[in-house]
């Protein structure tokens, strides 16, 4: 008999599935928002060339959602691989987002989410071939397992102390496994800090998302008592970000996650998803870290603040970044 002719698919495509860990037989949720339409029926042919049982959802209704889709719902139920990718992912549907992906983890399942992507990333930054960051990303973790508090500065005027003790420390570059989800390309080391256990400042001189497009237009500075951000000053986005905060609610204003960045095959572009992922930056979340980031605090928003040149030292030792 002869053998099956695969198709030459996008290298994006190539890329996730083999960072997913597609696995013949199973089933696939890949989930794409209206503008990535296109794209997710690209997906969802390598899935199935792959081997696995994909099907397509659309991220769709009255915005914003205030819950996952019931159609989305139920397909993450039947499946054990979730791929999301979002070319307008909004800031306040992530408690959406979360719990589509949460209905795949509490199973056993596992994802990737893609945010702020378009054809034209994909087709390029996104299609070149990814490379291993397991080694750094192990020893990184090793020496930061088991701390108790986190000072970390920046380059712009970060100076913040986080207190993370009895929180586990996570990555993205180890191979993705049950009950896990992911960004692509990968490239962090990340925790969630206590909620009351920051305190100082924070200058993001990179990325707000939400906030506008690309490079914020000033620097976003955020202080922090306590856990809870006390004030956020700067420029248009420092203003979207201080509007987006308010009109979330309860729990936003929250610290949320600290993320060092380990990947030295991409530089700071303006684009959160790469750029919170590149050596040489380090980002801190507010809002929610609840399932897979292991923390405790619920809210419907969770911003990452991207900045540049961290240093970091857990429990008074310096830590060698990459």
């Amino acid at each position: 008999m002869a053998a099956v002719q695969r198709l030459d698919h996008p290298g994006w495509c190539r890329n996730l599935v083999g960072a997913a860990r597609v696995e013949p037989g199973e089933r696939v949720l890949v989930l794409v928002d209206e503008p990535l339409v296109e794209e997710g029926a690209q997906l969802l042919a390598a899935v199935k060339d792959a081997g696995a049982e994909p099907r397509l959802e659309l991220w769709a209704g009255k915005r914003p959602l205030p819950d996952a889709p019931a159609a989305v719902k139920e397909a993450a139920r039947e499946s054990k691989l979730l791929l999301f990718l979002a070319q307008a992912p909004r800031g306040d549907e992530a408690s959406a987002r979360f719990e589509a992906s949460e209905v795949i983890l509490e199973h056993g399942g596992r994802g990737i989410f893609l945010g702020f992507v378009d054809g034209e990333l994909l087709r390029g930054e996104l299609s070149k071939p990814g490379v291993d960051l397991s080694d750094s990303a192990r020893r990184l973790l090793a020496e930061l397992e088991g701390s108790r508090e986190i000072h970390v500065r920046g380059g712009a005027g970060t100076d913040l102390v986080l207190r993370v003790e009895g929180r586990p420390w996570f990555s993205d570059a180890l191979p993705l496994g049950p009950g896990e989800l992911a960004n692509y390309p990968s490239g962090e080391v990340f925790v969630a800090p206590l909620a009351d256990g920051a305190d100082g400042v924070l200058v993001a001189d990179l990325t707000v998302p939400y906030t506008g497009e690309g490079f914020v237009d000033e620097p976003v500075t955020l202080r922090f008592e306590a856990g809870h951000v006390t004030s956020i000053e700067g420029g248009r986005a420092a203003q979207a970000l201080r509007e987006l905060v308010a009109d979330a609610g309860r729990g936003a204003d929250v610290i949320a996650e600290l993320g060092i960045g380990l990947n030295p095959n991409v530089e700071p572009s303006g684009h959160v998803m790469l750029d919170e992922k590149a050596s040489g930056t380090a980002h801190v979340a507010i809002g929610r870290n609840t399932g897979s980031y292991g923390g405790d605090n619920e809210a419907e928003i969770h911003v990452d603040c991207v900045f540049s040149a961290p240093q970091v030292e857990a429990d008074g030792r310096p830590i060698q970044l990459p």
